[in-house]
């Protein structure tokens, strides 16, 4: 009686363990599933499309910008040192 094909050769299961090991979700002792690390990592990156957005639309350059004022006066509307009567 022959061996099915389906059965490999332990050589060359030793070279692929990594392959078969077990990783994520498929481990006993894990605290995440598969759906919530891909939620983490959209997450991120979602944060960094803000802070992107930040940077190029809200930044304080920016405003001075979008405002054609200097940085230096946006600073000062910030900090209440001038228009401090305003909201």
């Amino acid at each position: 009686m022959g061996r099915p094909d389906s059965v490999l050769e332990r050589g060359e299961y030793l070279s692929r363990t990594r392959e078969f090991a077990k990783r994520g979700q498929d481990l006993p002792h894990a605290s995440l599933l598969d759906l919530e690390v891909i939620a983490i990592r959209q997450a991120q990156s979602q944060r960094e499309d803000l802070r992107a957005f930040i940077r190029e639309e809200l930044s304080n350059d920016a405003l001075a910008a979008k405002f054609k004022v200097h940085v230096r006066t946006i600073e000062k509307i910030l900090s209440r040192e001038t228009w401090s009567h305003l909201l």
